[in-house]
């Protein structure tokens, strides 16, 4: 490995004069062939910091993206859940009611967690949280009763 080699002070002041206009951090380093790290040094240095609000607006815009996709899955599992449950309904053995009952539990239990990754008090999430956790605890009870009802086969 080399020894580092100092920047001569008139690409130091190049560096310095671009990031006063405020020219982007990568940017600087195209232009000038100084590294990102040895611009963002010199900047400190001399209390030269950089405007991040295009960043900050790019990541909060990427933040609003990923929960309305999230929110799109949520509303996709619970029509998974109606589904299933048609598909429950419909079934004409035991195995196959079970087997149903299982696949909305886990459903049930998913939108659950993410509903919940985007939780606002004020919009009534817990409420539906609630409402949704005591349906899968009675989806599971209703699954244990008739496993047992069935004819000795295991779920």
């Amino acid at each position: 490995m080399s020894p580092a080699v100092p920047i001569p002070e008139d690409k130091r002041d190049e560096v310095l004069r671009l990031a006063r206009e405020g020219v982007a951090r990568n940017e600087i380093t195209r232009q000038t062939g100084v590294s990102t790290a040895s611009v963002t040094r010199i900047c400190a240095d001399e209390g030269v910091t950089f405007d991040r609000s295009a960043t900050e607006a790019a990541v909060k815009a990427r933040v609003v993206d990923m929960k309305a996709t999230r929110v799109g899955l949520a509303g996709a599992l619970l029509d998974d859940v109606q589904t299933a449950r048609a598909r429950m309904h419909a079934s004409e053995d035991n195995r196959a009611f079970l087997d149903g009952a299982r696949a909305i539990a886990g459903l049930v239990g998913a939108h659950v967690r993410v509903a919940g990754f985007d939780k606002d008090d004020s919009s009534g999430v817990d409420a539906a949280r609630s409402m949704l956790g005591r349906l899968a605890t009675a989806i599971g009870v209703a699954v244990s009763e008739d496993a047992s009802e069935t004819d000795g086969e295991a779920p």
